[in-house]
């Protein structure tokens, strides 16, 4: 049996296939990650040093992932989003909001 594609690899493979004009906004995840992060760690009512504990990482890497720092391991978000419960569906879907939110607030401010 093969082994499962962590989280964030099914995710990006979700996006490019079923969502193909999102291909090119897919360099920068860490921005788009970082504001999952940091709504859904909220939404669950954890403080920071909380979701480090749950992950098993350092206060400072959850820190970092919230604030859109590009140099964290696929394993690391991986950590992270399992500690907060999310599926690669949950992830993908989150991205398409946001994505669209950003498209908007561009279209606005034009």
């Amino acid at each position: 049996m093969k082994k499962a594609k962590n989280l964030l690899n099914m995710t990006t493979s979700l996006l490019k296939e079923g969502h193909p004009d999102l291909k090119e906004s897919l360099e920068g995840l860490s921005r788009v990650y970082a504001k999952i992060i940091f709504a859904r760690r909220l939404q669950c009512g954890y403080s920071q040093q909380e979701l480090a504990n749950k992950a098993d990482v350092g206060l400072k890497t959850i820190s970092r992932a919230e604030g859109g720092f590009d140099n964290l391991s696929t394993e690391t978000y991986d950590k992270i989003f399992r500690a907060l419960d999310l599926s690669v569906r949950d992830v993908a879907e989150a991205m398409i909001q946001f994505k669209a939110s950003d498209d908007e607030l561009a279209a606005t401010s034009i």
